[in-house]
Parts: structure tokens; C-alpha cells; sequence
């Protein structure tokens, strides 16, 4: 295994177990342990974690921004699975916005097989994958590109999306908590979301569980304005209870 999937996959279980130790990560991987302190070093010198006595946690700081290429191979079951249940909900002809999160790409993946699709967004991976769908009209924001996440940021991207008025806005978060809403790690990443919001006659919110009870940077969105959540895990009764107050629906 390559050192960068290695570590891609190190920090895929901090978000599923909150913490790792050396000794264990050195089985999993069958490499010494001195290999896993450097894979550690590396990923605490790119803020995305904390190394502890004996292994490491993720970083606490709310405006920590995991870069797609780590993100993607982030729970992908879940994430899949989620993508394959929007599907469901998306009809022939429909004008869709769709976010850079991986989350996102994975919905996209999927949309391959409908018909007379309008897909903006503001995500080059995104454009990529549907660049041969030739039933499909894609239309990029353009604007500033954010390297990590392969997305356009900036006035010019949310100037774009305020040109459109389409069907649904397809989107993911950072945070998803009880007291403080919805959230993203980039505050300009954040202000793109906002404006597919507002583009939007209905919005879906995919979150998978690593997101649920977690608090980012920035606020991009509110409870009431959410129509759709779609999740890999069943949610507590509480969130179950606050959700359906907002009046949204939870596609399992």
C-alpha cells in the first residue's frame, strides 16, 4: 500500500473511531511502527490531526479543511449508499446545483443513467465526471480554484449560481449539530452553499454519520431551509424529533 493511501485510510478511521494507537495501526497496515509515527507526523503537520501518547487523534480546530482526495475514500460505503437513494428522488429533465463535497460526486456518479439533466456546479470533479453525458447540459460557476477540493470559491462563483433558479440543490456540510446548524469548514466554501440554497425550490442535505453532532467554522444554512436529509445511519430519537419539527424528510 502506498504511504498517501495509507494515510488516507488513517484518517478515515479517526472519523469513524474518534482515535488510533501505533501498535494497531502497525498490524492493520502490516508496516513497522516507525512507519506509522511518520504517516502521524505528516498528517499533524497538515493540521488534520493531533498525535497523543501512543497515537493520535483528529484535530479539534473547527476550521480544519480535509482535502477531497482524503475525503473521498471517507466512509465511501455510506456515502454511496446515500448517493444511490438521491437517485431515487432526481427525474428526467430536472435542474439540479450540486456542491463539491464527495458526497456530491457520488450523487453524480449515479445520475448518469437519466435523462435531459441541467447540472450546475461549482465542483471540477463533478464536470469531470459527467463531461460524457451527452444528455446532460453542465454548467461550471467558474470562479477562484480552491486546489484541495478541486472547487470554485469566490464572488464569481456565487454570482453565477444567483443567475439560476433550478429544481433541487444537492449538498453536503462539515457539521451538522443540534444548537449551532449546519456547517462548513471554509467560510468562502460556505458563502457558494448559501447561494445554492437560495437557488433552490427544494434542497438535499447529505450527510453520512461521521457529520452528525459534529460543529464547523461556518454557518451556511438553517434547519427550516432544508427539505430532504439523506443519511447512512439511523438518527437518534432527539435529532429524529428535531428534524421532523423543521418538517423535513429522512431518507435511510
Amino acid at each position: 500500500m502506498l504511504s498517501i493511501e495509507r494515510r488516507r485510510k488513517i484518517i478515515s478511521l479517526l472519523q469513524e473511531h474518534q482515535s488510533v494507537i501505533v501498535p494497531e495501526l502497525s498490524k492493520l497496515f502490516k508496516v513497522t511502527e516507525e512507519t506509522i509515527r511518520r504517516d502521524l507526523e505528516k498528517l499533524e503537520r497538515e493540521g488534520l490531526i493531533k498525535r497523543s501518547y501512543g497515537g493520535a487523534v483528529l484535530s479539534e480546530s473547527t476550521n480544519v479543511d480535509i482535502p477531497l482526495k482524503i475525503r473521498e475514500i471517507t466512509n465511501i460505503e455510506g456515502k454511496q449508499a446515500i448517493a444511490l437513494n438521491v437517485a431515487e428522488y432526481i427525474d428526467d429533465g430536472e435542474t439540479l446545483i450540486l456542491d463539491s463535497s464527495s458526497s456530491a460526486l457520488q450523487v453524480a456518479r449515479q445520475l448518469k443513467p437519466k435523462k435531459r439533466l441541467t447540472v450546475i456546479t461549482n465542483s471540477m470533479r463533478v464536470v469531470y465526471e459527467l463531461s460524457n453525458s451527452k444528455d446532460f447540459n453542465i454548467i461550471s460557476t467558474g470562479g477562484t480554484l480552491k486546489p484541495n477540493s478541486l472547487s470554485f470559491i469566490g464572488h464569481l462563483a456565487e454570482n453565477t449560481i444567483k443567475n439560476y433558479h433550478v429544481d433541487k440543490a444537492i449538498i453536503s456540510c462539515k457539521g451538522f449539530n443540534k444548537e449551532i446548524g449546519i456547517t462548513d469548514s471554509n467560510e468562502m466554501e460556505a458563502e457558494v452553499k448559501k447561494a445554492m440554497v437560495d437557488a433552490a425550490d427544494q434542497v438535499f442535505l447529505l450527510i453520512d454519520h461521521t457529520k452528525v453532532d459534529k460543529a464547523s467554522f461556518v454557518k451556511f444554512t438553517s434547519f427550516d431551509r432544508i427539505h430532504y436529509i439523506f443519511t447512512d445511519r439511523k438518527f437518534s430519537p432527539d435529532w429524529e424529533d428535531l428534524i421532523h419539527k423543521n418538517n423535513i424528510n429522512i431518507i435511510y
